[in-house]
């Protein structure tokens, strides 16, 4: 006669095992430089994610503060990459890339350091990427310090005066959105932080432009260039990552405004966007659109500026706008002041870079640049900034 005995521990576990085998492989890549604490934090909330089939993968771009030691000390089954302190966050993320690709990944999440996620918030994002393999899902980011708060649902495309990127519903709060909008959410592009893509998607488009986006933009840049190969970026709207808002500006004057890869405004970032997305016909003058605030605004300069937006600007009113208050200046959230001008907030989507911290990061906002031209020069933070797109 056979006894039909209760499932041992090892049973379980064994059958748990086989069922994580069976979902995608998720390589999780996690940029780092000289935030020891705020990346040993981040494990720590990972932790607690449900989804049990991922790999993650810190890349540290030459941190000095024992971030790669301190990571391998208290997470071991973490995967530590190190970089030369050049990498940035473009070049970050795509050693990272790079290293899920040769293992096996079937999807790539990338993600900042400093976020705080809900446990299924991967979850829901395999679950919205199975039902379609051309999908790219990004999250549903919220403020960090305000929850309800909407930071963005993707990112929508304006190219109006100095706005080239638009946070989706920012500053909105997400009570009033609920049931209102359809889930999965489509969008023109988005932040890096949290965006799950199928590593087809780099097989078929490539890498993040380090070369030329090494910060900012870089995100947005793959999400369109993607979007051209036939994916289709949407959100997962029960996905929900919670963004770091950084209160302090990443440059203090002109020349790093124009010439800094720290800067969302980095010329070489914002003329590669514009070249490969932006209206032709109109990519001059919305280069031109980035810096007119800051070098003409004088009373010659305002008319200047007025005269040139009444030729080219269309007749059309723009969408409504989030918030002013800690959004990513280079996308446009509301009304910004700068020399007692109102004006709408310009170029960029988190690029990363979704990214106002340190050099990691992608998708963060930050206070208006030009505030930083109208008060005293703070000390540089030790750590240097990455993007979110």
């Amino acid at each position: 006669m056979s006894v039909n005995l209760p499932p041992t521990h090892s049973d379980r576990v064994s059958c748990e095992s086989e069922a994580a085998a069976r979902e995608p492989l998720v390589f999780v890549v996690v940029p780092a430089f000289n935030r020891c604490e705020k990346t040993l934090r981040f494990l720590r909330c990972f932790r607690a994610v449900s989804y049990a089939n991922r790999r993650i993968v810190i890349v540290d771009d030459g941190s000095t503060d024992g971030t790669a030691f301190a990571v391998r000390m208290n997470f071991p089954d973490v995967i530590v990459l190190g970089g030369d302190g050049n990498l940035w966050w473009s070049g970050g993320t795509n050693m990272g890339v790079e290293y899920a690709l040769r293992n096996g990944a079937d999807y790539i999440l990338t993600i900042n350091d400093d976020g705080v996620m809900e446990p299924d918030f991967l979850q829901h994002l395999v679950d919205v990427a199975k039902t379609n393999p051309r999908y790219i899902v990004g999250c549903r980011l919220q403020c960090q310090d305000r929850r309800e708060q909407v930071w963005s649902i993707g990112t929508a495309l304006t190219f109006r005066g100095g706005e080239i990127f638009r946070l989706n519903f920012a500053g909105r709060s997400w009570g009033e959105l609920t049931g209102t909008i359809p889930n999965p959410y489509p969008v023109d592009t988005m932040p890096g932080n949290g965006v799950l893509i199928p590593r087809g998607v780099f097989e078929q488009v490539g890498l993040y432009d380090a070369l030329n986006m090494p910060q900012y933009h870089a995100d947005s840049d793959l999400v369109l260039r993607a979007k051209e190969r036939g994916f289709e970026p949407v959100i997962a709207l029960d996905a929900v990552l919670y963004n770091h808002i950084l209160e302090k500006p990443l440059v203090n004057n002109r020349v790093d405004l124009v010439f800094s890869k720290k800067s969302d405004r980095y010329w070489r970032a914002v003329w590669t966007t514009l070249r490969r997305h932006g209206p032709f016909g109109r990519r001059m003058y919305l280069m031109w659109r980035q810096y007119s605030p800051f070098f003409f605004n004088n009373r010659m300069g305002k008319a200047i500026k007025r005269l040139i937006r009444g030729t080219v600007e269309p007749r059309t009113a723009p969408p409504e706008a989030g918030v002013e208050r800690g959004y990513n200046p280079t996308c446009a959230t509301g009304p910004q002041s700068h020399g007692g001008e109102t004006r709408n907030a310009a170029v960029s989507s988190a690029s990363s870079s979704a990214s106002a911290a340190p050099r990691s990061v992608a998708g963060e906002s930050v206070l208006p640049a030009e505030a930083s031209m109208n008060r005293s020069v703070e000390p540089r933070p030790a750590s240097r900034t990455h993007a979110s797109n």
